[in-house]
């Protein structure tokens, strides 16, 4: 009886050891230091922001960033819950029982009878399996899990490369907005001062009254141009807001304006990044591993497993106290029906085909985006300088037709149209620098990791200053 019950302690103490040692396990990570205060983002709050203050806020706070962390810890619990299958099963409970039995004595003699006699009692019970060996189901299930949870993370750094093309987006939107309010603020100032002259000209007789009505609708044109400018910075602000995980945040501005950097890098060498880092490639190579896992864990399922168990039970009762244990090992099939589980080999086979079919397809669409995203952004710096050119050349013809006219030489309609020219030049320019900068930050994202900055500027922005 004695060995019996150490055999029972020695299980429940294999068992807590088992336990202890993957708690720890779970618990293994680098030493990080203690995470610093969150910052609360109220309207109370006066903020400055970066594009890497942005970026950072949004990393911190974007709920799909969140979601996808969590999706990361769910997967990699998986793992250990493969590795469970070696984790021994305890089972306990009570019974508690009434048991008798009847006594008759032999019918030949006289005056026979039959006597009862009953006991009651209950019978706690403790049993524990555990599974030594499956010839390496478990294993190829646990590498199928870790390989989920591997791609999880690259997932997570997909999803945090979208936020902050977002990010980059609506950042160089405000930018653009707030450049195109500069240019409808100096286009009423402008109109306002030529609808100015064109009183002064008109009460001196020297010009028609048609060009005081010309120059008050060209004011009138303004203004509401300037009411759009600021409605689509709005938007563009509260898009910002949204993508930081920040929606009802307001009280910040932006410390830039519309910047243009070079870079060096070519086509080929973008290419070969992305194919190295790009965490959708290395997602989608970390899933057909774990599908590769689980057709070697469908093809062992006909391999049988082995296991100990043991149980102790004693039972109290009003006469007698009976007490009992079990140990032993088995090696069995547990449910094995071989019709099924050599069609789900099968599947296993056909979802780890697909998936080596699904990374050869993001493989080739990685090329393609890269490759043209980098040509996009080509054509968008060749854009920037043409559009330079014609900015100067627009300035050149402002500057001569408003002279004309203060001179009183030109005429209204001249005037009009060499404003429009210049104002639809600037726009034009700075709309080239917002594609560009879009362009560079689509081609990053493609990419999957940021592209090394130069210090040279690629051109210098006009003032208005220099017209």
């Amino acid at each position: 009886m004695m060995k019996f019950k150490k055999i029972i302690t020695l299980i429940c103490i294999l068992t807590l050891t088992m336990s202890s040692a993957y708690a720890i396990q779970d618990k293994k990570a680098p030493d990080k230091k203690a995470p610093e205060e969150k910052t609360v983002y109220t309207n109370e709050l006066h903020s400055v922001f970066s594009l890497a203050d942005c970026i950072s806020v949004a990393i911190a706070n974007n709920p799909d960033i969140r979601a996808a962390l969590y999706n990361e810890q769910a997967y990699k619990s998986k793992i250990t819950q493969a590795w469970a299958n070696y984790f021994p099963t305890i089972s306990a409970g009570v019974e508690v029982a009434r048991s008798g039995n009847r006594y008759s004595h032999a019918k030949s003699l006289p005056y026979g009878y039959s006597s009862m006699y009953t006991t009651m009692g209950y019978v706690p019970s403790l049993s524990a399996n555990m599974l030594i060996f499956d010839f390496g189901k478990t294993k190829a299930s646990a590498d199928r899990a870790k390989n989920m949870y591997l791609a999880s993370k690259e997932d997570t750094k997909e999803n945090i490369n979208t936020v902050i093309y977002n990010i980059k987006s609506a950042y160089f939107n405000i930018l653009f907005a707030q450049a195109q309010i500069k240019v409808y603020e100096d286009t009423v100032k402008d109109y306002q001062l030529q609808l100015e002259q064109a009183w002064s000209f008109y009460k001196l007789g020297k010009k028609a009254k048609v060009d005081v009505v010309t120059a008050d609708y060209n004011l009138g044109k303004a203004k509401l141009n300037l009411v759009k400018a600021k409605s689509i910075l709005e938007v563009a602000r509260s898009e910002l807001s949204m993508i930081m995980g920040l929606p009802e945040y307001t009280n910040y501005e932006l410390s830039d304006d519309l910047f243009l950097n070079t870079f060096d890098i070519t086509s080929e060498k973008a290419i070969k990044m992305a194919m190295d880092v790009r965490p959708e490639l290395i997602s989608a190579e970390k899933s057909a591993k774990a599908a590769k896992m689980n057709l070697r864990a469908a093809r062992r399922q006909f391999a049988p497993d082995l296991g100990i168990s043991g149980s102790y039970s004693y039972g109290y009762g009003n006469k007698y106290n009976i007490s009992s244990a079990q140990v032993g090992a088995s090696l069995n099939y547990t449910a094995l029906n071989i019709l099924r589980t050599a069609k789900q080999v099968s599947q296993a086979r056909a979802e780890y085909e697909k998936s080596l079919a699904e990374f050869d397809s993001i493989k080739n669409s990685v090329y393609f985006n890269v490759k043209k995203a980098y040509t996009d952004l080509e054509t968008d710096r060749e854009s920037i300088i043409i559009a330079k050119l014609a900015l100067d050349q627009a300035t050149e013809q402002y500057r001569q037709v408003t002279g004309r006219y203060k001179a009183g030489v030109g005429d209204a309609i001249e005037l009009k149209d060499g404003e429009n020219t210049y104002l639809n030049a600037r726009l034009d320019f700075y709309n080239a620098i917002l594609n560009y900068n879009l362009s560079f930050a689509n081609l990053e994202k493609e990419i999957g990791v940021p592209i090394q900055f130069s210090d040279a500027m690629i051109i210098e922005l006009p003032s208005e200053e220099s017209k």
